[in-house]
C-alpha cells in the first residue's frame, strides 16, 4: 500500500505524529474515520496523486503508531481542537501553510492494547463536552467556516434518516456549501474510492484525467 509514499514522525507539544506524504501540488490532508487509521486512505490517495496533488495522511493523535497525552479532568488532550492542532503542525513540518483538508468520521482502526484503549474513549468523551462546548462557543460568537466547503455522504448509511439534508445543516455553519451523497457504505473510501477521488479532485480544482 502507499508505493511511492514517505513516512515519518512528527512531535507535537504532546504527542508525537505519525504520517505518511507522497505526490507533488497543492497539499491534501485526508483525516481517518473510526474505526480506522491513516492506511484507510490506501486506495483514494494515489488517485490523487495521480490528480496532480501532494497527499498527507496522518494517524490522528493517539490512534495507530501515533501517541497521545494522558487523560485529564476536562478531556482536553483529546478534543478536536487539539487533534486539529496537530494537524497543522504536521503540515508546518513538512513545508505548507495552507491546504485541503478532507475528513471522515473520527477515530482509527488499532490494536486494542489499554493506552489505545484509553485515547479512544477520550475521543467519544470530548466529543460530548469539551468539543460541544467550544461549537457553541463559536455558534454563539458568530464563527463559522469561511472557505469553499464541500460534503460528501454516504447513501447507503443512515446519516440522513437521522439529521435530514446534511447540506441544509452545515449550511448554518458555512456560507459556501457544495455536495453529494456516494453510492456506497460508511467507509466511503474502502467502497467508492474512484468516486470519492473524483469528487474531491473536482472540488480541489486538480487535474481529472487518470
Amino acid at each position: 500500500m502507499f508505493e511511492g509514499f514517505e513516512t515519518r514522525r512528527v512531535q507535537v507539544e504532546e504527542a508525537s505524529i505519525f504520517v505518511r506524504h507522497g505526490g507533488e501540488g497543492p497539499p491534501v490532508v485526508l483525516l481517518h474515520g473510526h474505526p480506522r487509521t491513516s492506511a484507510t486512505w490506501h486506495r483514494v490517495a494515489p488517485l490523487l496523486v495521480g490528480r496532480g496533488f501532494t497527499v498527507v495522511c496522518p494517524d490522528l493523535r493517539g490512534y495507530g503508531r501515533s501517541t497521545s497525552p494522558a487523560p485529564t479532568a476536562d478531556h482536553s488532550g483529546h478534543s478536536k481542537r487539539a487533534v486539529a492542532g496537530d494537524v497543522v503542525e504536521v503540515m508546518r513540518s513538512l513545508g505548507h501553510t495552507r491546504f485541503a483538508l478532507v475528513g471522515h468520521d473520527r477515530g482509527g482502526c488499532v490494536a486494542l492494547r489499554p493506552d489505545v484503549v484509553r485515547a479512544m474513549l477520550e475521543d467519544y468523551r470530548a466529543g460530548l463536552t469539551i468539543d460541544r462546548r467550544h461549537e457553541e462557543e463559536d455558534r454563539a460568537a458568530g464563527t463559522g467556516i469561511q472557505c469553499p466547503t464541500q460534503i460528501l455522504w454516504s447513501l447507503r448509511d443512515d446519516l440522513e434518516d437521522l439529521y435530514g439534508d446534511p447540506l441544509k445543516i452545515w449550511r448554518a455553519w458555512a456560507p459556501d456549501v457544495r455536495g453529494h451523497g456516494i453510492d456506497a457504505g460508511h467507509h466511503v473510501a474502502k467502497e467508492a474510492p474512484e468516486a470519492l477521488a473524483s469528487s474531491l479532485a473536482g472540488f480541489f480544482g486538480g487535474r481529472r484525467d487518470e
